[in-house]
């Protein structure tokens, strides 16, 4: 039987970010492929972001109704509302 997480009382036995690495590793396809002029924007962000000390959990939280819009994929998507749910 697998624990039960309250993400309320703490964050303890969540890897918050393995799991925001894990969709910015999913993200690549959709900033390569370079279809929207938002991927490069966030891409660079996100460089921001990590140079001052950011994580990428905190890029993907300024962004989240953007990405939400712009994935397609409905798995992927689906993860991206769980991380939201658990880590943010």
């Amino acid at each position: 039987m697998s624990e039960q997480i309250d993400r309320y009382v703490s964050f303890k036995n969540i890897d918050c970010n393995a799991r925001a690495g894990q969709m910015m590793d999913a993200l690549q396809p959709y900033i390569q492929a370079a279809e929207n002029p938002f991927w490069a924007y966030f891409q660079q962000k996100r460089a921001e972001f990590n140079a001052k000390g950011y994580d990428d959990l905190r890029v993907l939280h300024n962004y989240l109704p953007t990405l939400k819009e712009l994935i397609e994929d409905d798995e992927l998507l689906a993860q991206l509302e769980d991380l939201e749910y658990t880590c943010m």
